[in-house]
């Protein structure tokens, strides 16, 4: 986790208002349940990172959400098994917020979260995705992958270590 700065005052309390107004929403009942407690600084945490310390709330997009879920979120010390309610908690807020007319992508921004949730269950358990290579890999005596019929080691790889 990494911290985007200090969040400006007036986007603090339009956060604040924001998640109060949503956690007396039916919409909220369920799926603040699942986390429990920390519901409310949960999207506060998850607000404020999508913003990046600067942007306007209702701005947000696809990008931020990501980063804000798997790398500010996915991190923060919840009790056993609330960090499986989160996507759901998360997705009906952004949802919500386009219902009340404060995001114009809220529910398109919640499917992305739905989509992800799987992901993010994994990142917040401590288990990162296995990168794998799409080629094989080259030897320092295979041919050249460039075709010039020379051995990798004399052709291409010299000039990578230039």
């Amino acid at each position: 986790m990494h911290d985007h700065g200090p969040v400006p005052d007036h986007i603090v309390e339009k956060i604040d208002l924001w998640v109060s107004d949503f956690m007396e929403r039916p919409a909220a009942a369920e799926p603040a349940g699942r986390v429990g407690a920390d519901a409310p600084a949960v999207l506060v945490a998850f607000l404020q990172s999508a913003c990046h310390g600067h942007d306007d709330p209702a701005d947000v997009e696809g990008h931020a959400v990501s980063h804000a879920l798997f790398d500010h979120v996915a991190p923060l010390a919840l009790p056993a098994g609330a960090h499986d309610g989160v996507p759901s908690l998360v997705a009906a807020f952004l949802a919500d917020l386009q219902e009340v007319g404060r995001m114009a992508d809220g529910r398109l921004l919640a499917a992305q979260v739905r989509a992800s949730a799987s992901a993010y269950r994994d990142r917040a358990a401590g288990r990162t995705p296995q990168e794998r290579r799409v080629a094989p890999k080259v030897g320092r005596n295979d041919p050249c992958p460039c075709g010039s019929g020379q051995k990798y080691k004399r052709c291409c790889l010299t000039a990578l270590d230039g």
